[in-house]
């Protein structure tokens, strides 16, 4: 069933009772969410931004929650994920931003994110969360929770990349869980307001976007959210 396919009452209670359900858990209101399957229509995210919550989908999806199906294997999501970073090396993410979906299934889909991580850093300068990626320093509803701002946050992350690179291990952390969604990208322009999930990252060479956002924001328990430039 899609969310599209649901009256409006009972979309309104989906995205309520889910909002209710994550602050009881995590004790932050989210304030974004991800419609299942990317669908979605102007009813639909009316209800939802009557809510407090901002629409956002992807454009680029891993389709890591496939393998085993239909044909679907790991050599598949290895080459979707190989796919994304070819583009980032060619130019195609030169002057617009991408945002690719992976998702928090099983071990599987979370291994390989990990897997990947540190070949989507290596083709671009810059991983930031989407709060990051827009400036929002207070990402969700309760202002007691803050971010650094996008300048603090990568100016942080290069000050400290060598102590990074010599440890033992790397790891990243985001708050959320369910489905993880990156973006990437490698020119200055900002993810739109409809896009989804962002790792934001700033290409070599490219002019550093001063991104900027209007809505609270919460990696929730529909999606993580990253972006890269």
């Amino acid at each position: 069933m899609t969310v599209t396919s649901l009256s409006n009452q009972q979309a309104f209670a989906e995205l309520y009772y889910t909002i209710k359900a994550i602050k009881l858990v995590t004790g932050v209101t989210p304030a974004c969410w991800r419609p299942p399957f990317g669908d979605v229509d102007d009813r639909i995210q009316a209800i939802a931004n009557g809510l407090g919550l901002e629409t956002i989908v992807w454009t680029y999806d891993s389709d890591d929650w496939k393998v085993d199906q239909g044909g679907v294997t790991e050599e598949t999501i290895d080459g979707n994920y190989q796919s994304l970073v070819d583009r980032a090396n060619n130019g195609t993410l030169d002057t617009v931003g991408t945002i690719i979906l992976t998702h928090e299934l099983n071990n599987f889909t979370m291994q390989k994110a990990v897997e990947w991580y540190p070949r989507l850093k290596e083709a671009f300068t810059a991983v930031v969360p989407i709060a990051v990626a827009f400036n929002q320093t207070t990402p969700y509803a309760e202002t007691d929770h803050t971010f650094p701002t996008f300048d603090d946050y990568v100016g942080n992350a290069d000050s400290s990349s060598s102590a990074s690179e010599a440890s033992t291990s790397s790891s990243y952390t985001a708050t959320g869980t369910g489905s993880a969604s990156q973006a990437t990208g490698r020119g200055g322009n900002t993810p739109s307001s409809s896009s989804a999930g962002q790792l934001s990252a700033k290409s070599n060479g490219a002019t550093k976007a001063s991104p900027t956002w209007t809505s609270v924001w919460l990696a929730g328990a529909a999606v993580m959210f990253f972006a890269y430039y």
